[in-house]
């Protein structure tokens, strides 16, 4: 699996445990999980130039 694959998929986890902690009434942990989710899908879309 590329890197950019699995950052894609590491965001995308992410940002369902953000939603869990937005159902379940806790902001901080759910803006948490959503800033590290769109940390992820920003380097996931990142291209390089190495060949991935």
């Amino acid at each position: 699996m590329s890197k950019s694959r699995t950052l894609g998929v590491t965001s995308m986890l992410f940002a369902v445990i953000s939603a869990m902690f937005a159902s379940a009434g806790q902001p901080y942990g759910a803006a948490g999980f959503a800033v590290a989710a769109g940390l992820a899908g920003l380097f996931a879309g990142w291209r390089s130039d190495d060949g991935d």
